[in-house]
This record gives structure tokens, C-alpha cells and sequence, in this order.
């Protein structure tokens, strides 16, 4: 027997639904992009064990909402008050667990699109922090009450006053805010010196404004964390506090799914370019960061002519070269700035040149020479 929720509680269970159906949507696309190019990565695991803890913490805030969590006082009896002090707790462990993953999932991303350390020492303190403030947080709720079983149910045992969690919650709020702004406004900084056609530029400002939402969806739980100490209306209160922590988790792990998702744009006419653009760019200086020709099958080049000659340069230099895998890739695509014609350059040049002729036989045979 569960109570039909109302107010807060109906908000709480439907918004829960909503964005775990939503996670797994797009955390399903991320996974089926990621193994048909076979690059799955250490964020993309990382990534699946925040929507695992996510999923639980959810699970918990909807049995809650059944149960009293959210729910006038007048609807509350002594078997409900327990039953939601009890999930309401369960959310507070699995909520507070999936934030590291999905932190740690983001900014390994990060780190794949700068080789500068400096940027590389803020991504690790970003991981650090929210490690801590995970662990610290998950220990107080736990260590709150002895046995832990009194924080659902006083008589079976005493519970340390209440300022101990508003306190804490007050902390990995913080620290929420600040590794949320960080990772948000970081590709900005990192891209800064780069010109990006619009219709790259467009889908990066609708990720970075997710985790702006997200950090004030943080922003917001602050005013209703004094609801930990509320002797009245309990269950009421602290409803507000599970609806913004759910919203700010799922708003991060559907962000950093939708970062991965580029090939499916192709999908999409008006958007279809962009995953399948070079994505060349130049920065503010006017050098370029194009990272190379466009590619091309051979194949379909050999029938363009009878006879076709290509040639390929490589060039690499002291402080001109850049590495470029598959921009679908869960691997890093790192590009330095080449030289403009002109510059001095040093180093190796490699130089390759294909040719291709079509014999009587029709077949296609295929010299290469390097000098």
C-alpha cells in the first residue's frame, strides 16, 4: 500500500521517470555510437557507473515519493514517516555516489582536448574534490545515527543533532557548484583561441549550457537545506532537496552522453555536416588548425580517371605537429598550429607519391615511391 503523491511529491516522481528514462536513452545511444566505431573509453565506463548509481538513487526518490516523501503531514502516519526517512536516505548515498563517476567521465573528456598542464592539473583537482566530498558526505549519513537503522526509526537507537548533515550538505553543495562551473566554463577556455563554424559552435554552447543549468539547479538546493533541521513537515521540506540533486545528476549525465553522439547527426539534414565536416578551424591569430586534406577512398578516386597521380607531404617540425585520430573517437584528437607558408620550418619531410593506372585487364595496380 503506497500513497497517491501530491504536490512535491507528484513533482518528485514524475521528474524522477522523466530524466532516468532519458539518462538511459541517450547512455544507450553513447554505447551503441562507441562500440560501432570500437572506441569505447575509460569515460564511457565511468560514464555507465554514474547512470548505475543514478538509477538506484532514483529508484529511491520514487519509492519515497510512494511513500510519504513530499507528502503533507496530514497523509503522514508513523509507518510512512519511516518508510520515507528510510529512502529518503538511500537517495542521499546513491545520489552523493554518482556524482564521482560522472564528474571523473566529464573531465576525462576534457583532458583529451588540451595537452596543457595547466588545464591537465585543474581537470585532477576537479576529480579530487568531488572524490572527497563524495566519501565525507556518505560517511556522515552514514554515521549519523547508531545504529544507522534510527535514522528511519529514533527508538532503535540516537541520532547526533541535525546541523551535523545540513552542515555537510551545505559542503558538497560548494563543492558541486565549483567543479560544476569549472567543467562548464573549461572547453570554453580551452577553445577560446579556436574560430569554429557556428554549426560546431552551436551544439558546444547547448552542452556548456546544460552544466550551467546543472550548477544552478545546485545553486537552488541551497535554500531548502535548512529543511534537514525542520521538526514539522519533515517529509514535506526535504522533497525539494531530492528533486534539485536529481536534476542536477541528470542533467550532467545526459550532458556528457549528447557530447559523444556527433556521428547521429548525420542524420539529421540540417545538422548532417557537422559529423562529417573536418571541423577545420584557425585560431585568433589567424593560423590554421586544420588538422589535413580531406580524405578520400582511393577507390572511388581511381574512377574519376584512367590514370591519376596523388601526392602526399607530411611535414614535421620543432613546434609544428599535431595527431589527429577519428573525430568520432572516444580517443584523444589533439592538433598543434602549423607553419604558414613561408615560415621557417624544421625538421622531417616525409613526401609520398601514389599512382594509380588502370591496366588493359581493368585492374587497378598501385605504385608508390618515396624519395
Amino acid at each position: 500500500m503506497t500513497l497517491q503523491p501530491t504536490g512535491p511529491a507528484m513533482g518528485l516522481f514524475l521528474l524522477s521517470i522523466i530524466l532516468l528514462a532519458f539518462s538511459w536513452i541517450t547512455m544507450g545511444l553513447r554505447i551503441w555510437v562507441r562500440t560501432s566505431i570500437r572506441s569505447m573509453g575509460l569515460d564511457d565506463y565511468m560514464m555507465v557507473a554514474g547512470l548505475i548509481s543514478y538509477t538506484a538513487a532514483c529508484v529511491s526518490t520514487i519509492a519515497g515519493s510512494l511513500n510519504g516523501v513530499g507528502s503533507p503531514p496530514e497523509m503522514i502516519t508513523d509507518y510512512y514517516d519511516k518508510q520515507g526517512r528510510m529512502w529518503f536516505m538511500f537517495f542521499q548515498l546513491f545520489y552523493v555516489l554518482s556524482t564521482v563517476p560522472i564528474k571523473a567521465s566529464i573531465c576525462i573528456a576534457l583532458l583529451r582536448i588540451t595537452n596543457q598542464k595547466i588545464y591537465h592539473y585543474i581537470i585532477y583537482a576537479v576529480i579530487a574534490l568531488s572524490t572527497i566530498a563524495a566519501v565525507v558526505t556518505d560517511i556522515a549519513v552514514l554515521a549519523w545515527c547508531k545504529p544507522v537503522s534510527a535514522t528511519w526509526d529514533p527508538s532503535l537507537g540516537s541520532c547526533a543533532d541535525a546541523s551535523l548533515i545540513t552542515n555537510v550538505s551545505y559542503y558538497i553543495s560548494a563543492t558541486s557548484i565549483l567543479t560544476d562551473w569549472t567543467t562548464a566554463i573549461l572547453p570554453a577556455v580551452i577553445l577560446w583561441d579556436v574560430q569554429l563554424h557556428y554549426r560546431i559552435k552551436v551544439p558546444v554552447m547547448i552542452l556548456l549550457g546544460f552544466g550551467f543549468v546543472a550548477s544552478t539547479a545546485t545553486l537552488v538546493r541551497l535554500r531548502y537545506l535548512l529543511a534537514y533541521n525542520a521538526t514539522e513537515a519533515y517529509l514535506l521540506n526535504i522533497a525539494h532537496i531530492a528533486i534539485w540533486s536529481i536534476t542536477e545528476s541528470g542533467l550532467g549525465l545526459i550532458a556528457g552522453s549528447m557530447a559523444t553522439l556527433r556521428p547521429l547527426l548525420k542524420y539529421i539534414p540540417w545538422l548532417g555536416s557537422i559529423s562529417s565536416s573536418s571541423g577545420g578551424a584557425t585560431t585568433k591569430s589567424g593560423k590554421s588548425r586544420q588538422p589535413g586534406a580531406s580524405s578520400h577512398r582511393m577507390q572511388s578516386l581511381a574512377h574519376r580517371s584512367e590514370n591519376a597521380t596523388f601526392h602526399t607531404v607530411v611535414q614535421g617540425g620543432d613546434n609544428d605537429c599535431w595527431e589527429r585520430l577519428s573525430d568520432n573517437e572516444s580517443q584523444k584528437h589533439i592538433m598543434g598550429v602549423t607553419s604558414h607558408p613561408g615560415d621557417n620550418m624544421k625538421g622531417i619531410t616525409v613526401t609520398t607519391d601514389v599512382v594509380l593506372q588502370e591496366s588493359t585487364s581493368n585492374d587497378l595496380s598501385v605504385a608508390a615511391s618515396k624519395p
